[in-house]
């Protein structure tokens, strides 16, 4: 297993941007469980600190940012909204977020300090002229530090494709809290129908347990296990935008695609 922590350099950059990004007090975990910290954000912080400036995933890194917003946007998004970027690394959709939120507030989440410290630097430019409220915090597992009901909108892009399905479930509990009701929640995930997904799957087949595991999973699945585990975690599907479709529109009017089907859920 690999396991690789902040180093100094990391360290030092993050007291550079203390008043951006914080990291919550967090009970003990449980002596009879594996902290997360000891997988998720291990493989994390170590892709973050190898993988240059644009972090996971791939494709062209401003486009995807602005197909990310317009999907918000065409899922109910407003200026004045409080919106949850879970999993937001080093600023993809925060840099075309944030000036968006001129009257709300951009929450960002990661569990990798240097994929949070870059992100507080791309944002410096954005937020000298704007009026957007920006938070970063550093979060290494579910339990999210934030406030009942608080929460207008989340998002969670290409994180539940790293992501296990028993996890997933975790993660949409914890969110249901901070998630207002009637509130939504917007997700991307890989389902087993998409061609894409297909060749994921194949290609992470080929390699045994110890080799998926050296670097962040391509996790696929399907329409029927995200629904039936959001519903599980008390989440009501509203609708799927499939990733090889039309899934919303630029402010031009040019239609786009993330390529990664989307599930939009509210309670």
């Amino acid at each position: 297993m690999l396991v690789t922590k902040p180093g100094d350099r990391v360290r030092e950059v993050l007291r550079g941007v203390r008043s951006l990004v914080r990291r919550p007090d967090r009970a003990p975990e449980p002596s009879n469980t594996t902290p997360v910290e000891s997988v998720y954000e291990s493989l994390y912080e170590a892709f973050a600190q190898s993988s240059g400036d644009e972090g996971v995933g791939g494709g062209d890194y401003n486009e995807i940012g602005e197909i990310e917003l317009d999907v918000l946007r065409a899922c109910g998004l407003q200026p004045d909204s409080t919106l949850l970027d879970f999993g937001c690394g080093n600023g993809r959709l925060a840099i075309h977020a944030v000036p968006f939120l001129q009257h709300g507030k951009y929450v960002g989440v990661d569990i990798a300090p240097t994929f949070l410290a870059n992100a507080a630097n791309r944002l410096r430019s954005v937020m000298a002229t704007g009026s957007c409220d920006v938070q970063l915090v550093h979060q290494v597992d579910e339990r999210f530090s934030l406030p009942d009901d608080s929460i207008d909108m989340g998002c969670a892009f290409s994180v539940f494709t790293h992501m296990e399905h028993e996890d997933m479930y975790r993660y949409l509990t914890q969110l249901n809290r901070v998630v207002r009701p009637g509130g939504t929640m917007v997700i991307s995930c890989l389902p087993l129908d998409l061609d894409y997904a297909r060749v994921t799957f194949v290609k992470e087949a080929e390699l045994d347990v110890a080799a998926r595991w050296q670097r962040p999973r391509n996790v696929t699945t399907s329409v029927d296990l995200v629904n039936a585990i959001a519903q599980l975690a008390g989440w009501t599907v509203v609708r799927w935008l499939p990733g090889d479709e039309h899934q919303a529109s630029s402010e031009a009017g040019e239609p786009r695609s993330l390529g990664q089907s989307i599930a939009v859920l509210t309670h």
